[in-house]
């Protein structure tokens, strides 16, 4: 016998019809590559991958075949997501305290949409009453829309509960059926988008500035100073007003909207959820679930060393900066529970009974502002704030 060092084959071995190239075999090398659903591995990257490994040349075809199979063996398919559903939630519940999940079909037992929440009930006193809803497209099969609601704090059934998304009709009509007292109110960063888009502005428009100060001022007064400057563009005025002054500017809401203005809590769940979009429905509530109980658990560990009062990244860095800025002003006391407090910049009455002040921030952000922290140093933490 005798080794030949030099092959000459046939071109038809050596070419995407090789009887031993198949596309089950090529997914069969590339399910570890896939398992992890943050790979992104197109059909061009794996006609590299058999080029490389193989020293073949596989058509486009075969690689998008090849690669929906390799994911068929890993996670199923799509239908069979669907079908498992019913009893991946009966198995959820018991082994998940405090999670909820629903299926609604239709008349024809037709899939319409699928309910799952993760919470924890808590006394309203450590509450935000604030939830940021977002909606994005999902990417699997049978495509859809993932609608994610969030809050900074876990929420129950609560009279002020203020809901902050985009300019969606539907959104805000699904509140007003099921949360009929709810506060709705409109992301100012989507606001803002769409005023730009609307109305042709430039990105660097003083109009958006104006906006912007506008949207977060607190007090009337403080937002008609900024609002008189958006009125020399009659048309932007116009279109904010038909939006609702009250929708968008947290001096005009009914509600309290604390320190929330966007929605990008729930923008950033739906990024961090980005190539979990493109899973079938069961496997994307796995995602889901292990990126909850990472977030619970980080959380449970910071909140089991925290040694102060407030949120350490919150509430108390907030009030020490405050604290501070109180140290250099004056204060008259007008009573038992009213005072006068002379910023040099803008004076301010600061009622402590009624935990507010003339600014608003005492009242809105439910957080003492820096005058009424000048109070605070004669009744240390004697008040809920």
């Amino acid at each position: 016998m005798r080794c030949t060092t030099v092959h000459e084959c046939d071109l038809r071995f050596v070419n995407d019809n090789h009887r031993q190239a198949t596309a089950s075999l090529v997914a069969t090398s590339l399910k570890r590559k896939l398992k992890d659903c943050r790979t992104i591995y197109r059909p061009s990257d794996i006609i590299r991958y058999v080029k490389q490994n193989f020293g073949l040349t596989i058509h486009y075809s075969k690689a998008w075949k090849a690669r929906e199979l390799a994911l068929m063996s890993i996670r199923g398919s799509a239908e069979e997501a669907f079908y498992i559903l019913p009893t991946y939630c009966y198995e959820l519940e018991p082994m998940n305290p405090g999670t909820k999940t629903h299926i609604h079909t239709d008349e024809n037992n037709h899939f319409v949409y699928f309910f799952y929440g993760s919470w924890r009930m808590y006394i309203h006193s450590s509450m935000r009453p604030v939830i940021a809803a977002d909606a994005t497209h999902l990417k699997s099969k049978y495509k859809g829309v993932m609608f994610v609601a969030n809050a900074f704090n876990a929420i129950s059934e609560c009279p002020n509960l203020v809901i902050i998304s985009d300019r969606n009709v539907t959104i805000e009509n699904v509140w007003n059926k099921v949360l009929t007292t709810t506060q709705h109110g409109i992301c100012f960063y989507h606001m803002k988008g769409n005023m730009k888009r609307t109305c042709k502005l430039k990105k660097h428009d003083e109009i958006l500035m104006h906006f912007e100060q506008a949207a977060k001022s607190y007090s009337i007064t403080e937002f008609d100073c900024h609002f008189r400057k958006i009125k020399r563009k009659e048309h932007i005025a116009q279109y904010l007003q038909q939006a609702g002054l009250h929708k968008w500017s947290r001096a005009h809401m009914d509600g309290r909207r604390h320190n929330v203005m966007m929605t990008n809590i729930a923008e950033s769940i739906n990024s961090v959820l980005r190539f979990a979009r493109m899973l079938p429905v069961v496997h994307l509530i796995g995602e889901i679930i292990n990126l909850l109980v990472k977030w619970f658990t980080k959380r449970r560990e910071l909140a089991l060393k925290c040694t102060t009062t407030l949120c350490p990244n919150f509430g108390e860095k907030k009030l020490r900066n405050r604290l501070d800025d109180a140290s250099r002003m004056n204060v008259v006391k007008l009573n038992k529970v009213q005072y006068n407090v002379v910023d040099g910049d803008l004076d301010g009455l600061v009622h402590m009974m009624n935990n507010s002040c003339s600014c608003r921030k005492f009242q809105l952000d439910q957080l003492p502002c820096k005058m009424s922290e000048v109070e605070l140093c004669y009744l240390p933490w004697r008040r809920s704030c």
